[in-house]
């Protein structure tokens, strides 16, 4: 294993809000660590995670109306969306159960 996660294609009609952003999609999902790695970008050189490849991916992804959460895995969630009781902000416009 590379250190990248496991993938599925899927295929889904172009016009629609994911086939508008598959390529941000496809870039979000290269930048996602490993499991158990959940703090480094497994491509970007050993930069903490999310990158800032993932982070501008993330964005387009979010703009284009899909839910971040759906194409990230629950691993790393709290990484994503940590807990109100942390300094950490969450994602804009997105908001996520951690449970």
């Amino acid at each position: 294993m590379d250190g990248t996660r496991d993938v599925v294609a899927v295929v889904v009609a172009v016009d629609s809000p994911v086939g508008r952003v598959a390529t941000a999609i496809d870039e979000l999902t290269t930048h996602l660590p490993s499991t158990g790695q959940q703090l480094v970008c497994p491509i970007c050189s050993a930069r903490s995670w999310p990158c800032p490849p993932f982070h501008d991916a993330a964005h387009l992804v979010i703009a284009a109306g899909v839910r971040l959460a759906d194409l990230v895995p629950v691993d790393l969630h709290l990484r994503l969306w940590p807990p109100a009781t942390t300094k950490q902000q969450p994602w804009p416009t997105e908001e996520v159960s951690n449970g």
